[in-house]
């Protein structure tokens, strides 16, 4: 008598082979869901940048002032005068170090930000002032515009605020109804003399 062998392996082979093709499946349509991309809710648009710092481990507070050709002014009492914005009035080394209940996060740099977000033909005014000074070496502070379409560096200068209370023009420049920069000079303007005279 002849004995017969059944075997399941090819069953066993589809079985497998249709688990594989399935998983795969499952693979690729995972990978090809793209969720909708969300738009931002607040649209951000700069046309120049005044940036100002100075040594990051000074206590000394150095403050911004710009005015535009409408004479709007922007400083720390003021900051979002016409299409100026002040994103940050920093006090020096006194608010670098935020305490919260993952601990103390220390943020050491010394500089604030003038966002130009329009274009008003006309001259502007950048000026820095020593608010507080704890030092006896003078401060050694730089300020830098960049027009941002298209990009370029408008002016890099580095100016010191040797006592309290002193202010000084770095810088005056023009632009016309295209965003141009037509003009750059240094001709004195007290600015901080305007706000306390109002």
């Amino acid at each position: 008598m002849q004995r017969r062998y059944h075997t399941n392996l090819p069953f066993l082979d589809l079985l497998f082979n249709v688990l594989i093709g399935f998983v795969f499946l499952f693979i690729v349509s995972f990978l090809l869901i793209n969720p909708i991309a969300k738009r931002a809710d607040i649209e951000v648009k700069a046309e120049f940048l005044i940036t100002v710092f100075w040594p990051d481990n000074l206590e000394d507070d150095v403050d911004i002032y710009v005015e535009d050709p409408a004479g709007n002014l922007v400083w720390f009492k003021s900051r979002e005068p016409g299409l100026m914005h002040l994103d940050r009035d920093d006090l020096g080394k006194r608010n670098d170090e935020v305490v919260t209940a993952a601990g103390t996060i220390l943020f050491p740099e010394n500089r604030e930000i003038v966002t130009l977000r329009g274009v008003v033909p006309g001259e502007y005014v950048v000026n820095v002032h020593c608010y507080f000074k704890v030092g006896s070496e003078p401060v050694p502070v730089t300020v830098q515009i960049d027009k941002i379409n298209p990009y370029s560096v408008v002016i890099r200068e580095t100016v010191n605020l040797a006592n309290k209370g002193e202010e000084i023009t770095v810088t005056r420049f023009s632009v016309n109804s295209k965003g141009e920069v037509t003009n750059v000079n240094k001709l004195p303007k007290k600015l901080v003399q305007e706000w306390q005279k109002g």
